[in-house]
C-alpha cells in the first residue's frame, strides 16, 4: 500500500509525499477484498515509481466476455516519459487478454491533451471513440 500511495501522491505533480490517513487505509483493505482487480506497481532501483489499476466487470452480453476497466495510470513526475507507463499498459493488456477480455476501457480526463497521456494511450492501442461522462456526487479537485 506505501509503495502505491507514494506514487498515487504525485498526482498533483509534486513530490509531496502526504501521510496515509484512515480512509485510504480502509480503501486500500477494501480494493485488496475485491475480486478481479489488480493493481500494478513499478520499480526502479527499489523506488516506486509508476502504477496502474485495473478491474475486470463480467458481462451476460459480449458473449459473456469481461471488459477491464483501467484507471490510476500514474508515474512519478521524475520518472515520466521513460517507457514506464507503457510497460504497465502493455502488462494490463496482456493480462486482460489472457482473462478473456473483449474490451479493455481506460478514461482520460480532457486536462491531458497537451502532456502527452492521450498519445500515450493511443500508442498503445486505445481509439478515442466513444464519448464519455462523469457526474460527481460530491465537490472533488485534485490534491494541491
Amino acid at each position: 500500500m506505501l509503495a502505491v500511495l507514494s506514487v498515487a501522491s504525485t498526482l498533483a505533480d509534486t513530490e509531496d509525499r502526504r501521510p496515509i490517513r484512515e480512509r485510504q487505509r480502509d480503501a486500500w483493505e477494501r480494493m485488496m477484498r475485491t475480486p478481479d482487480l489488480t493493481i500494478y506497481l513499478a520499480e526502479q532501483d527499489a523506488e516506486p515509481v509508476g502504477t496502474a489499476t485495473v478491474l475486470l466487470m463480467p458481462h451476460l452480453t459480449y458473449d459473456c466476455s469481461p471488459t477491464a476497466f483501467v484507471e490510476a495510470v500514474v508515474v512519478t513526475p521524475a520518472h515520466r516519459r521513460r517507457g514506464i507507463a507503457r510497460r504497465l499498459l502493455a502488462r494490463a493488456l496482456d493480462d486482460a487478454r489472457e482473462a478473456g477480455c473483449l474490451k479493455v476501457q481506460l478514461l482520460s480526463h480532457k486536462r491531458h491533451v497537451g502532456d502527452g497521456a492521450h498519445r500515450l494511450y493511443e500508442s498503445a492501442g486505445f481509439t478515442a471513440e466513444a464519448e464519455g461522462f462523469r457526474l460527481y456526487l460530491k465537490p472533488w479537485q485534485l490534491p494541491t
